[in-house]
Parts: structure tokens; sequence; C-alpha cells
């Protein structure tokens, strides 16, 4: 049976490989390469349904073929607690940057100039090199590929790496003591948590005290989350063009956690005529106030609010939470959700733009896995968890029986769902919103 299935994986392989490669053959693009002018990402169009299907199917399968090939006991073993070391490594001590992308070093010069031992410099390179991540073209001798080319020149990628293994690698390595010391806590910030973030700091304070107390690693970590948010399947035309805002052409929505206001600003220019207000905490609004486009400045603003308090902007037609609420456990997203309670007209939406927890074998074998990590990676930093679909509505429904779950779909090549939720309850008692005021 397992001899069968190899040769099954191995034949879908080839057949699949075979069309990636017609396809990058009769449109003149590169063949994948990690060679230092190699492309840096794929070159498959992700819109291709059949093409992005078929290197889907590539990754799933050779890393199915791996496993049957490595046998159970190897891979177990395969896992080792070290992997990430060395990328660690080139982004604290800059390795990647001490010489110039086309050169090449020795491990004496590289470790001269980060002040750095050479064994352990060598250590590091090598183990690198080893993973894909540089190239020794001679003995002792470093050079650059395309991969160590990215951790050389491209910030918001080297702030990714920097902040998995400074911030991410050292939470997830005490999650399972702070589970066992702190279970059953949904708080985000005190001694009960069981978030090894925490831990790992050694403080009793949530990731966004612990990030306002030390800047760069807040701008770090920030920067990272860019290369998510700003990556395939996370375009704003999935937003802009799988809800009816058409419905709203003449009314207003709330960003709430709305960061630099980049889904309002994508809206506003669509839908000339609707009135945007990006809700975050006030550093943040600073900084996004004065880089408003300023062909939509007199219809995106933005109010410096806690969304943990209640909701001051009173008689909206949609509230927005974008990749907010998966960052939270039930109980805030209750609290979340409550506090816009007073706020809400008969009839208004709540539109949730976050992942959905998939059924188990329903996707791709690897994209599962991103979500299935990006749910633990939720319970490492903030106590909190993905959730399955089920899992929103009932979430919802504790929140007030006011709350009506209207549908739900993930728009295809997206990687995020879209959830409306309608206020049905009793018209709260609502007053002119204060920082408002239409132009004309």
């Amino acid at each position: 049976m397992s001899t069968n299935r190899i040769v099954e994986l191995s034949s879908r392989i080839a057949a699949n490989t075979t069309k990636l490669n017609d396809y990058l053959a009769s449109n003149n693009l590169p063949a994948p390469s990690f060679d230092l002018n190699g492309p840096t990402d794929t070159l498959i169009p992700k819109e291709n349904a059949e093409l992005e299907a078929a290197r889907v199917a590539v990754i799933d399968d050779t890393l199915e073929l791996r496993r049957l090939v490595l046998g159970p006991r190897e891979y177990l073993m395969s896992y080792t607690h070290d992997e990430v070391i060395s990328q660690q490594a080139i982004v604290r001590f800059r390795l990647a940057q001490y010489f110039p992308v086309g050169s090449e070093a020795t491990f004496a010069e590289i470790a001269t100039t980060c002040e750095l031992n050479e064994t352990i410099t060598r250590q590091f390179l090598r183990h690198a090199t080893v993973k894909g991540i540089f190239t020794e073209p001679r003995r002792g001798v470093v050079s650059h590929n395309a991969v160590s080319r990215l951790l050389a020149e491209d910030e918001v990628i080297r702030d990714w790496v920097g902040a998995s293994y400074d911030d991410l690698w050292q939470a997830a390595a005490h999650t399972c003591e702070a589970i066992s010391k702190y279970l059953g806590s949904e708080e985000p910030n005190e001694a009960a948590s069981r978030r090894g973030f925490s831990v790992a700091n050694g403080m009793n304070k949530s990731v966004y005290e612990i990030f306002a107390e030390n800047p760069e690693r807040a701008r770090r970590f920030g920067n990272a989350m860019r290369s998510f948010t700003e990556g395939t399947g996370f375009e704003l035309s999935h937003v802009v063009n799988n809800y009816p805002w058409v419905d709203h052409a003449n009314g207003r929505m709330v960003d709430v956690g709305g960061s630099q206001g980049f889904v309002s600003i994508a809206l506003a220019r669509q839908f000339p005529t609707m009135e945007f207000v990006v809700q975050d905490l006030p550093p943040v609004v600073e900084s996004a106030k004065s880089a408003v486009p300023a062909d939509v400045s007199d219809r995106v603003h933005f109010m410096a609010h806690d969304f943990l308090t209640e909701q001051p902007v009173k008689g909206a037609d949609v509230y927005f939470f974008r990749w907010i609420l998966h960052n939270w456990s039930d109980k805030y997203c209750i609290k979340i959700l409550r506090n816009h309670i007073p706020a809400l007209k008969k009839g208004a939406k709540i539109v949730i733009n976050d992942n959905v927890l998939p059924e188990p074998a329903v996707m791709s074998n690897w994209q599962e896995s991103r979500l299935r990590s990006m749910d633990l990676t939720m319970t490492e930093i903030q106590n909190a968890h993905e959730r399955e679909l089920d899992d929103w509505k009932q979430l919802i429904h504790t929140a007030s029986p006011g709350f009506k779950f209207q549908w739900a779909k993930q728009p295809p090549g997206s990687n995020l769902w879209i959830m409306v939720v309608e206020w049905q309850g009793n018209d709260a008692q609502l007053c002119p919103p204060f920082w408002y005021h239409r132009k004309g």
C-alpha cells in the first residue's frame, strides 16, 4: 500500500510540475531558483485557479512523499528544536547585511565585522546554508542567494524573521509551561493568563503593554505583520468586491481597530458618497492622520478609541472589524461586541473580516497547516484562538440575542472570510456623533 502511494504521489508531482513549467516557459518566465537573481516569490498567478491548484498540490504531495519515505520514526526525529536558530542569528547579528549582494566574504571577515567569534559565525552560516540560505561557493567563502538577498535588502521580511524568532519563538517555547500553571484563564494581562508571551518576557503584561514600553520591538512587530496583511490572500479587493457596500452608499462605516485606514481608503475611492471613521489607539491615529491621501481626506476621519470601552460613534450603518477579534479570547470578544450595542441603530451591520478554521481535510494540508499554526500563535501571544464558523455564530449569539448572524463566505483567493451580523435589537438612544460633520 505504501509503495503504491509513493508511486501515485510521484506521478502526480510530475504531472503538476509539468503544468507549472509549461506555463512559465510559454510566458518566458524564469524557472524557480534560489540563485542570486532568481524570483523572490512564486510566478504562478494566484488568480489562475487551475495553476494555483497544481502548485498547492505539488507542495502537499512533496511533503507527504517526504513523510512516507522517512517513515514514522525518522519523521518524528526530523523535527529539530534549533531549526530556526540560524535565521534568528542572521537577523540579530546582521549577518546578511555585512557584505554586499553580489560579493563574497570569508567567515573570518564576517565575524570581524559583526564582532562575533569566527567559530560561532561559521556554525550559524553553515547551518543556514544547508537550509537553503546563502551559498558557500568555495570552502570558507560565503555569497548571497535569493533567500539571503531578501534578508539583506527587504526590511519587511527581515522584521518578520526577527519578530518570529525573538518574540514568537520565545512565546511558543513557554506556552505549555504557561498552560500548565494558569489553565482556564481568558485574561490577556494578568497572572492567571496562560500566554507563553508573558512567561517568556517575565512580565504580567499583555503583548500590547510590553510593546508599548519597547518602541523598536513594536515597530518591528507591526512591520512583520505587514508581510501578512499586504501579502497574497489579504488583498483589499476581496473586501471591496464581496460585500454590498452600495447598500450604504450614503452612509457611514466605522473601521474598528483600523490601523492606518487601508480598508477605509480603498472603499472611499470606490464609493465616493460614503463616510468613514477609522478608530485605533492614540499613537496609531497620530501617525495615520497625516498620511491620508488628499483625494479621500474629506471623508476618511480618524479617532482615538479603545474598543474595550463603549463605542462613541452612534448610528453608523456598518461597524467593520478586520483581523481584530481573532486576537482576543471569547470573554473579550463578547465585551467588544457588547460595547457597540448602545451605538447601534436597528439594521446596523457588524462586518467581520477574519480567519475561519476549516473542517479537517477540506483544504490542502499546507494551507490548513498555516491556519492551525496561526491558531497556536494566538494562544502564545494573547490567550486567544482562531474559530470555526459555528464558534463565530455562538460567540455572536452569546454577545446578545439582538445580533443575528446573516451570512458568511470566503471570497475566492482570500485568506479571510467575510461574516455579516445585523443588529435586530431595540434602537439605542442615539445622539449626533460629536466627531462628524458632513461637508457640503
